[in-house]
């Protein structure tokens, strides 16, 4: 695999408890040519001192970005991905763990879509193993766990629905310049509007099935692991206030990244609540 220069971006905040496990398991992986950067969101516990500590011992490989608070995830991700320039990009949660090859993996995937694609917008993702906060294994694929089926997402109209987790995302520039042409006001979490964005310039998305990460719930997760089986019409009546505000959140997302009709977005929520 030829070297490219892959920028990991890291947000964290008060996660002292895990991070070492994840750091650990970057800086093992089989695929070398990376940097580390890392902006923490105003941690009170001794969560800088972990990166401190790693920075310290890795200084060519890791970097602490110093800059102000942006007040949660998706604004510190966006934030740290608009200062930092590189030829591709990945996205790493403070509390889950690679696999070894994951960024290799990756890379060989995205770098063939290229191949087939040139000068166009091409971001990876890959399932993930669903893991409780000491390691052990919820469920083997976080895919079906949730009830997330790629291949029925095709044309930018079918992405009602949350596809990508950002910590299995490896991307080029071209999806960072689609990411950044119009404003963010609206994006609700970093990974779906990066994915809107480049979707919605005819970018290229590319699945590897195979989980690549250990994803970590615990009770601390910004945003954990949903039982897709759950979403019975019996739930949705009895959740049905928090579904209308997600669904308005995603629909004016959708609208700002790209086009999309409220009749269009209700037609595509309903045809994929029926075939479930």
């Amino acid at each position: 695999m030829n070297k490219k220069r892959i920028a990991i971006l890291m947000a964290t905040y008060r996660g002292e408890k895990y991070l070492r496990n994840q750091i650990d398991s970057i800086i093992g992986q089989t695929c070398h040519d990376w940097t580390l950067y890392i902006h923490d969101d105003g941690s009170t516990d001794g969560t800088l001192s972990v990166i401190k500590e790693y920075v310290k011992q890795y200084p060519d490989r890791i970097v602490l970005l110093e800059y102000p608070s942006q007040g949660g995830a998706c604004r510190n991700f966006l934030s740290m991905l608009e200062r930092v320039e590189a030829d591709y990009y990945m996205f790493a949660d403070q509390d889950d763990v690679w696999h070894p090859d994951k960024i290799e993996k990756s890379m060989d995937v995205l770098l063939a879509a290229e191949r087939q694609h040139p000068s166009r917008p091409v971001f990876v993702h890959a399932d993930l193993c669903v893991i409780d906060e000491n390691g052990h294994i919820l469920h083997d694929s976080f895919f079906q766990y949730a009830g997330i089926r790629p291949e029925r997402m095709v044309k930018y109209e079918d992405y009602v629905h949350t596809l990508v987790t950002g910590s299995t995302m490896l991307f080029n520039h071209q999806v960072k310049e689609a990411c950044f042409r119009r404003p963010q006001t609206d994006a609700t979490m970093h990974d779906a509007w990066i994915t809107l964005r480049a979707i919605s310039e005819g970018g290229i998305r590319c699945t590897i099935s195979e989980p690549l990460v250990d994803y970590r719930q615990h009770s601390g997760n910004v945003l954990g692991a949903e039982d897709g089986n759950r979403f019975t019409l019996g739930y949705r009546l009895s959740h049905a206030q928090d579904m209308v505000k997600k669904n308005l959140q995603h629909f004016r997302m959708m609208k700002s990244a790209g086009e999309m009709t409220l009749y269009t977005y209700l037609k595509k929520k309903f045809i994929f609540f029926r075939e479930k």
